[in-house]
């Protein structure tokens, strides 16, 4: 049998781990490289889907078992009882919030809620993965489409940190392009270089402030 980890969320304050809505997890494992998973908060990410876990013998068609993907499965639960599963299987991953019984006793029956409109997209999505993730023991890449915002993303948090270590607009113009061209194009006739950091900045200030949550809409 498997056991939830206990973790200091008291209700639903927003209080360590869970700052800002998410909870960021690591744990060394015997290769010695860490495993690093995300458990967000249902309320932050819509894709979080709510399931009723019901125990059912390993022989029923629709036993689900988290030791089969001991692997790939972190379960961890709140103050209330509530417990959280994140399935990873290195690549992707999707999260479970069981709303009653438990995924740490053998195999179960799960029923999940969805409301027919506000985020049932997400959500449907996640339920598709899960489906396929059970049936295949990995997520096909086919249900994860490419985040096309995903490159501005990265590079308005680089240029942000880099802000914060004490780096120049010029330096971090070198860190996400090539020397040669801030060389040619910093100077010159047009400030267009500068301005595309400047505002990389003022999009990775806010990203850092919250608007990272808008991310999982």
């Amino acid at each position: 049998m498997l056991s939830a980890r206990r973790i200091d969320l008291p209700g639903r304050k927003l209080v360590p781990p869970f700052l800002g809505g998410v909870w960021v997890h690591s744990e060394t494992r015997g290769d010695g490289d860490p495993t690093i998973r995300l458990f967000w908060l249902p309320e932050f990410d819509p894709g979080v889907v709510s399931v009723h876990a019901e125990p059912v013998p390993p022989s029923d068609p629709e036993a689900f078992d988290i030791a089969d993907y001991a692997n790939m499965t972190d379960l961890v639960m709140d103050a209330a009882g509530a417990e959280l599963l994140v399935l990873d299987d290195g690549v992707h991953q999707i999260e479970l919030e069981v709303k009653s019984g438990t995924l740490s006793q053998g195999p179960v029956r799960l029923k999940c809620e969805i409301d027919l409109f506000a985020g049932s997209d997400a959500k449907a999505q996640t339920v598709l993965r899960l489906n396929a993730f059970r049936r295949y023991g990995r997520f096909p890449n086919t249900l994860f489409p490419p985040e096309r915002r995903a490159p501005k993303w990265a590079q308005a948090l680089q240029a942000y940190d880099g802000m914060v270590a004490g780096a120049s607009l010029r330096e971090i113009a070198c860190a996400l392009y090539s020397e040669q061209f801030v060389n040619e194009e910093w100077n010159g006739r047009s400030a267009f270089l500068k301005a595309r950091i400047q505002r990389m900045l003022k999009y990775g200030r806010k990203m850092v402030n919250g608007d990272y949550k808008a991310l999982l809409q």
